[in-house]
């Protein structure tokens, strides 16, 4: 008699095995002998059940259910992002037991509903089986007692002994695990706390430590800003809070008002970042440039200021005058300007600081009396540590929330020097490059699992609270350090003393700390007092500084790293997700590159993909693919970091396991390739950029698999006409244009006859959709969200490499190099829910139907995969699943949200305009005895959007968002002139700037 374990090896038995054909024909030959076994075990089950033990499996997990969660319906945890050091508040959507969706928090004051691409995706992290499951003690697994017990011993022979402790750790925002940090250091004679950022911004504290005399880093008030100027600082990518500043960045362009409220971005930088993308102005420059520019604007700033700066020479740089242009910007916004800097040099952040004071942007758009917590790393004791490991004298070194052997130069001297310490532990959440050389390795639990704080922000503390039972048996920082000082606790009643012992008193409203404990547990925040101080503009340490000269080369590149807008510092790299997920820029996937300039790979007979070797004098070479990237320097060399990390040769495995070609991924290769080995120490600080190097050809070829293959708004002339035809896909105007006339920019309208015998009628709803393609950033935070609420497969590098992603909305990414110009534009494309769609007449299965409230629906048990559908499709976001491309292991499923079908191979699938949360959103409407709201219903790209660039709602509601949007003069829908009636629009691009290449004016 066949056991309920017997069924499923059964099932499993049958699943996809590789092969071209149906997954169901394996079962076609049931016997009837195996047809009557199976048939008979629901009843010989339930006569066995009392009288031997089985595999049980609970459909529902609660045997009592627990109070205000009914299984089968959603609860929410309001808790804290752990993708990065901004702290973003965010709502854990959960399902029986488990989170399966991340939500921005409205109510945060730093994200103000907003998340970002890496914090949608950091709920993957959450299922990943290849954390650790328990403590390691010399590469085995052990208990938890005997590690306890283990480092009793140890800690006592170092107090005994004196010997130096070191804490090595990224930034600690956390209130509780700072305050027990220094308590368990204060039991020792000679301790100390280091903290530095794998991505550092180390120079914009030193600079404040000098200027202002305290080592702080500023908040960067973007919405307050009228004039941005950004040296280096891709504020829109990944730099400080990035989901922050694209809030406040959309806040400044609503074009609301006369004249029209819309902000004024200048970048300077070498390659093209996301926030160069939308910048007004981009001015490319080479590193070494930038200082040479900043000390330009800041004696133009000082002469109409009325001061004088001795900042020595500025020299030519090529760029005086944008730069002087810029300054009278600068100066006629002073108080609502911004000028912030990403080069981790102190000479230019203390020119940044002197440039923001003499424009009066302390107090108002820079803000150090309540700053930022978010970087707090100190460079210049991290070299001091280095040097310590290196002459052995750390008796005992702990490492938390760091990877310094992957992220740091000279990795691999370092991972031989801590083979030496006598006492290394280390907190990774897996054995990555530096807990493989640790004695102890002690696994935190994910973000989502444990309860932690933050303070990411002076005066706004969160608390994370666990959103499920946890997975490992991992154990948090603060409960280790609790129970090594002999008096353990759990990390909820650490911090709950920490909070009514230091948070409490900050604050006001609540006279009862229980009071107030509940309320945060309840926003997942708090505001209280900053506790911030008033701090005066040294002037004179200018001069001793920024006369200094300072040491360049002049090889025949320079170098530039930057953290990538997916893996961020490598953090995010076990995420296959975020691997998948185009570059906002490049649209390139699963691995990192080389971008080289188009005049750099003509004159090197560079083409995409070639194999190309790079090299930096004492620090070694590294061999990538070229990617050739248009608006770059032509003397730059660009690499992402963050790639390269051990374990993700895992990934080789991901995608069908028949490829009907050669893959391009071989057994046991990397995901990109680790170019930390580049950086360097320098006057105190990690250099990211400006170091230089050689490029030369390998004679291979590779294949860069990108998701985007046509880059131009522009189609090519083959008729020899003396000017090119631009497509009528993104209408863009100059704000002086659309303070003229609010319809400036608009495609010429034309009279459409319908091929319908008539219009289909919406009695009821009608669903439509607006982009605002003037706040949208292009960062791809809406498909990350829109992959984790769809259960939309990751299909591997091959199977992208073919055109075969699944991804339901993708960010088109278009290029405009006419009149010696170049911009960058970014389209959000999805299903466009035509009102007469051209892919409903084709299904000869009617397998894509319309419905009464204006969806094209897609029935995937009628699809039988003739894709003339996506043949018929003008926007092209039909997908087809060619195989059954796997989920990950058990764990990994867990994720799937149980709302929405899981598809087979063999089917077409689409945007649904989240259809789940729609029929969510009418039934809670009707439950109240009222008409659905526009708060009602938030497909996941809208609601995930940092910029709230995506709106959603009924066109049958006159007074809903997207109706009034849709009656606004910007308002346009993409190849309308093919009369297929788009429920899906967009909003004319406005840049900032007098005139606008290639506008159309509207007819």
């Amino acid at each position: 008699m066949s056991s309920l374990g017997d069924l499923r090896r059964i099932e499993m038995n049958h699943e996809h095995d590789g092969s071209e054909h149906d997954v169901n024909e394996g079962r076609a030959g049931f016997d009837r002998r195996s047809f009557m076994k199976l048939a008979g075990f629901s009843f010989a089950g339930t006569l066995l059940a009392g009288c031997r033990q089985a595999d049980v499996e609970k459909a529902i997990p609660f045997l009592v259910q627990p109070e205000e969660i009914m299984p089968g319906l959603a609860y929410w945890y309001a808790t804290t992002c752990g993708g990065c050091n901004a702290g973003c508040g965010v709502l854990a959507k959960c399902r029986d037991g488990r989170p399966i969706k991340l939500e921005g928090n409205p109510a945060h004051p730093v994200s103000r509903g907003g998340l970002c691409a890496m914090g949608q995706a950091s709920l993957l992290g959450l299922y990943d089986s290849h954390r650790l499951k328990n403590p390691i003690i010399e590469g085995q697994e052990a208990s938890w007692d005997r590690v306890d017990a283990e480092m009793a011993l140890e800690l006592n022979r170092i107090r005994d002994s004196g010997g130096p402790v070191r804490f090595l750790s990224g930034t600690i925002t956390g209130p509780t695990a700072r305050a027990t940090i220094n308590r368990f250091l204060a039991g020792f004679a000679d301790a100390r706390h280091i903290e530095y950022d794998a991505v550092s911004c180390s120079a914009i504290l030193d600079a404040h430590g000098l200027t202002h005399g305290r080592r702080i880093l500023p908040r960067y008030h973007v919405d307050r800003a009228e004039v941005i100027a950004s040296f280096d600082a891709d504020f829109l990518g990944v730099w400080l809070s990035p989901v922050e500043f694209t809030k406040g960045y959309a806040a400044g362009r609503t074009l609301e008002g006369r004249p029209p409220k819309c902000s004024f971005v200048a970048q300077f930088e070498s390659r093209v970042s996301l926030t160069g993308s939308n910048a007004d102005q981009r001015i490319c420059m080479s590193p070494a440039e930038i200082l040479q520019s900043l000390k330009r604007l800041a004696k133009t700033i000082g002469r109409k200021a009325g001061t004088s700066i001795q900042i020595g020479e500025s020299g030519p740089s090529g760029f005086e005058k944008p730069i002087d242009e810029l300054a009278v910007r600068l100066w006629d916004a002073r108080g609502k300007s911004l000028v912030v800097c990403g080069v981790n040099d102190v000479r230019s952040q203390l020119l940044v600081n002197a440039i923001n004071e003499m424009l009066g942007d302390y107090g108002a758009t820079v803000d150090i009396e309540r700053p930022s917590y978010q970087y707090a790393g100190n460079d210049g004791e991290l070299l001091s540590l280095l040097e310590e490991i290196h002459a052995g004298k750390v008796s005992a070194l702990f490492i938390n929330g760091t990877n310094p052997v992957y992220d740091l130069p000279g990795g691999t001297k370092l991972a031989g020097a801590l083979e030496t310490i006598p006492l290394v532990v280390s907190f990774a959440e897996r054995l990555d490059e530096t807990s493989e050389h640790a004695r102890y390795v002690c696994p935190e639990p994910h973000s989502l699992e444990a309860w932690r704080d933050t303070e990411s922000v002076a005066g706004v503390v969160a608390v994370a609270q666990p959103t499920l039972q946890p997975l490992t048996n991992a154990r948090p920082l603060v409960e280790s350090l609790s129970a090594w000082m002999g008096a353990k606790q759990s990390a909820h009643d650490l911090i709950q003393a920490e909070w009514e012992r230091s948070i409490f008193r900050r604050q006001s409203k609540e006279r009862a700390f229980g009071t107030f404990w509940e309320k945060v547990l309840e926003d997942g925040f708090s505001e209280v007092t900053s506790g911030g101080a008033k701090s005066q503009f040294d002037r004179s340490v200018l001069s001793l500084v920024l006369n200094q000269t300072k040491t360049s080369d002049n090889g025949e590149f320079a170098l530039v790293l930057y953290p990538s807008l997916t893996m961020l510092d490598g953090r995010h790299a076990h995420n296959p997700w975020l691997h998948e997920l185009p570059d906002p820029v490049t649209k390139v996937v699963w691995g990192n590159y080389i971008s080289v300039s188009k005049k750099t790979a003509a004159q090197g007979l560079i083409a995409e993909g070639d194999i190309v070797q790079i090299t930096v004098r004492d620090a070694g070479t590294l061999e990538l693919p070229a990617h050739i990237q248009p608006g770059q320097h032509d003397s730059v060399l660009a690499i992402g970091l963050g790639f390269g990390r051990k374990g993700t040769d895992r990934f080789d495995k991901i995608g069908p396991k028949w490829l009907l070609a050669r893959p391009t991924v071989q057994p046991g290769d990397l995901v990109g390739r680790n170019a930390a080995l580049f950086l360097t120490f320098a006057e105190g600080g990690i250099v990211y950029s400006g170091r230089s190097a050689t490029l030369s050809k390998t004679g291979r070829s590779g294949t860069l698999v990108a998701a985007q293959e046509y880059h131009s708004l522009y189609i090519p002339n083959l008729t020899g006409a003396p000017t090119e035809t631009r497509r009528q896909i993104i209408q863009e105007t100059s704000l002086g244009a659309f303070s003229a006339d609010p319809a400036a920019g608009s495609f010429p309208r034309h009279a459409l006859e319908s091929m319908w015998p008539e219009n289909h009628t919406y009695p009821g709803h009608r669903w439509g959709m607006v982009v605002d393609l003037n706040a949208c950033t292009g960062c791809s935070a809406c498909v990350v969200g829109c992959q984790a609420e769809n259960n939309i497969p990751v299909v591997g590098r091959d199977e992208v490499r073919r055109n075969r992603e699944l991804t339901w909305i993708r960010i088109d990414r278009y290029y405009d190099e006419s009149d010696g110009d170049f911009t960058v534009s970014h389209q959000p494309m999805m299903c466009q829910h035509c009102g007469n769609a051209p892919c409903e007449t084709v299904c000869p299965v009617l397998a894509t139907v319309h419905s009464e409230e204006g969806l094209n629906q897609q029935v995937y048990n009628r699809c039988v995969g003739t894709r003339y559908c996506a043949n018929n499709c003008p926007y092209k976001i039909r997908r087809f699943n060619w195989f059954q491309y796997p989920r990950g292991d058990e764990m990994r499923k867990m994720v799937l949200n149980p709302d929405v079908t899981v598809r087979d191979r063999g089917v077409m699938e689409k945007c649904s305009f989240c259809f789940q949360r729609i029929q969510l959103g009418k039934i809670e409407a009707k439950r109240e005895g009222r008409r659905v709201r526009d708060i009602d219903i938030q497909p996941a790209c809208a609601q995930s959007c940092p910029a709230g660039a995506i709106v959603f709602g009924d066109m049958n509601d006159p007074n809903s968002e997207v109706s009034q949007r849709m009656n606004d003069p910007r308002f346009y829908r993409v190849l309308e002139e093919l009369g297929v009636r788009p429920s899906v629009g967009y909003m004319t691009l406005v840049r900032n700037r007098d005139e606008t290449k290639g506008e159309v004016q509207h007819g």
